[in-house]
């Protein structure tokens, strides 16, 4: 059986942009000194500071995703260890999808976000972080799932 290999690589960087982007708001500028700008201001709510605090929860998320992607990764291409960067060497049946891979990354994308957002979320709005929590989990569902999608049905030898 042919096997295809997929490199999944997600830096850190392209992580915080996206929390970043989730954990701000646009709203109009309410000073009253001439001092603002006008138009709209924006505010971060996850600042740059808390990168080693997200560092951790994005580590502790690449844990339980290896869970998930274990039995699929590669034994032979380790990828190297960048500091700033998660990678996953996937082996992958010639069956699957065309586009999976980038699905697959996709998914696992979202997962990690979610994964710190739901920590981010206990400390500061508690209501929403257990809506993370389950988005967290259904990314994992979601990533066995588009692992084990097939064009062509799993044939098992059989004894006869």
């Amino acid at each position: 059986m042919k096997k295809i290999c997929v490199h999944v690589v997600i830096g850190v960087d392209e992580l915080m942009q996206e929390l970043l982007k989730r954990t701000s708001y646009m709203a109009v500028s309410l000073s009253s000194d001439g001092a603002a700008t006008e138009g709209w201001s924006d505010r971060w709510i996850l600042t740059g500071d808390e990168l080693l605090w997200a560092r951790d929860r994005m580590q502790e998320a690449c844990d339980r995703i290896n869970g998930v992607v274990s039995a699929y990764l590669s034994e032979t291409c380790v990828p190297p260890v960048q500091e700033d960067t998660f990678s996953f060497v996937l082996v992958l049946p010639d069956e699957v999808f065309p586009g999976t891979d980038g699905i697959i990354k996709r998914t696992i994308r979202e997962a990690f976000i979610s994964y710190v957002l739901f920590y981010w979320y206990i400390d500061r709005i508690p209501d929403k972080a257990s809506y993370q929590l389950s988005q967290f989990e259904e990314n994992l569902s979601l990533l066995r799932v588009r692992l084990n999608r097939r064009r062509v049905p799993i044939r098992r030898p059989v004894r006869s």
